[in-house]
């Protein structure tokens, strides 16, 4: 009974947060007639809304109450503080709500990039990124091509406006899947270089190359990839963790105290692992496998010039 008592109470706050959201405004007698409770129970619904980091401001003159999304959120970083069961809840209770739609699976997609946040940072949770975020996710779900803003290439090392069809959304790594226009390819670019996003009113027109692509710890993307195993100290593991925060998922205890294990497949040239081996070997890195890891950081060491 006090799953279904907690089931329940998530599942009301849920809809009043959409509710505010997507409308005007309500007043808290209409909320409470609609939820068939009481004022009290919605004031202490509001209560936990706000302390999720949310901003709910009144009207004095009507006395409806809105979400207010154009002010910075003060606790918005307390939206992460959701257990794996309450993630679980959430996502019966929006299958209650709004079962099998396209709106059911964007609140699922928000829901999951808000709970993996936290591996990269709560700089990703300003209102620059999370418009970004916002406009690029309503962009794939309406099938418009975008213009990506001075997007500077590591590649190029030019700023440039990228034309697109974002076809892929994947704020937990912090990476949009496309299809680039003008290159005539698939392209993945990183929501956080972006400088903003503009929707265009023009319709997909090459859905049929549209083809999801991996992607390692490293954000590199690659179907060619290579498994590696790594064995880590302390301050390895630490500066792994710090400028590779998806590594996460990929290390576990090793068999001494105070050293870990990193098992994870990578793109095949190595990038991004290169940089954090040359540069942080010092800290204690071990090589397990494989040996073409071991080779390619051979040749890089040989061409440098010192």
């Amino acid at each position: 009974m006090a799953i279904e008592h907690e089931y329940g109470y998530k599942t009301r706050v849920l809809r009043i947060l959409i509710a505010l959201f997507e409308h005007n405004g309500y007043t808290k007698r209409q909320l409470a007639s609609i939820y068939n409770v009481s004022r009290d129970t919605i004031t202490n619904d509001f209560e936990a809304i706000k302390n999720a980091g949310f901003i709910i401001d009144m009207d004095k003159k009507s006395y409806r109450y809105k979400l207010v999304l154009e002010k910075k959120h003060k606790q918005f970083k307390d939206l992460l503080h959701f257990s794996e069961e309450d993630q679980v809840l959430l996502h019966q209770a929006i299958d209650q709500i709004s079962p099998n739609t396209k709106r059911s699976k964007l609140l699922k997609q928000k829901l999951a990039a808000l709970y993996d946040f936290k591996k990269l940072g709560h700089a990703y949770l300003r209102k620059p990124y999370l418009t970004k975020v916002d406009k690029l996710l309503q962009a794939e779900q309406e099938k418009k091509q975008v213009i990506l803003k001075e997007y500077p290439s590591s590649n190029s090392n030019i700023v440039s406006d990228r034309h697109v069809e974002g076809f892929y959304v994947n704020p937990p790594e912090d990476t949009v899947q496309t299809y680039d226009i003008d290159k005539k390819g698939l392209r993945h670019f990183r929501i956080s270089r972006i400088k903003r996003v503009i929707i265009t009113d023009t319709h997909w027109h090459y859905q049929n190359h549209h083809q999801d692509r991996r992607t390692d710890p490293f954000r590199i993307v690659d179907n060619q990839q290579v498994m590696v195993e790594l064995n880590l100290k302390v301050g390895a593991r630490n500066e792994l963790l710090e400028r590779f925060p998806l590594t996460k998922s990929y290390i576990q205890d090793g068999d001494q105290p105070d050293t870990y294990n990193f098992q994870c497949k990578v793109n095949h040239r190595f990038l991004g692992l290169t940089n954090f081996i040359l540069g942080y070997h010092h800290q204690g890195i071990e090589i397990i496998s494989p040996d073409s890891l071991r080779e390619h950081l051979r040749k890089i060491v040989g061409r440098m010039d010192f």
